[in-house]
């Protein structure tokens, strides 16, 4: 039996008990306890064991402050996120404006680049005119 019974102190030392395994263990304990300390912790243990739930800590009835403000809380925080969100895709869109703007003046460079060769060619073109005036002629 005290086998038994110290085997019942270790897995309550290390609370592996059951409900009914600590009931036994300690029904009469403060009797056999020789300790005044022990003594005193293992009624203390049982008059805790024996206390019913109260509606003392349960929190007092009335208009739900935390409640409120989790919800402005929460209003607020998604506000922030959609603010910060089109905040976000207007500067993404002044950003494509700009890249646009940047594209649209090299290609207009290029534009003129390649207009004024065209017009250097214009002025080529008619100094070839006569060589092939006079090999149309040449043949009549």
């Amino acid at each position: 039996m005290e086998k038994k019974h110290k085997e019942l102190w270790e897995k309550y030392w290390q609370g592996e008990t059951t409900l009914e395994e600590e009931k036994a263990l300690l029904s009469g304990l403060e009797d056999q306890v020789e300790d005044d300390n022990l003594r005193t912790f293992f009624s203390g243990v049982q008059s805790i064991r024996s206390e019913k739930p109260t509606d003392r800590l349960m929190p007092a009835a009335g208009f739900p402050f935390r409640k409120l403000a989790a919800a402005l809380l929460f209003l607020l925080t998604v506000s922030a996120c959609w603010w910060g969100y089109r905040e976000y895709q207007y500067q993404q869109q002044a950003m494509a404006y700009q890249q646009v703007v940047e594209a649209m003046g090299k290609i207009q460079l290029n534009l003129r680049k390649g207009t004024s060769q065209l017009e250097s060619m214009e002025k080529i073109k008619y100094l070839n005119s006569g060589a092939n005036w006079y090999e149309n002629n040449k043949n009549n």
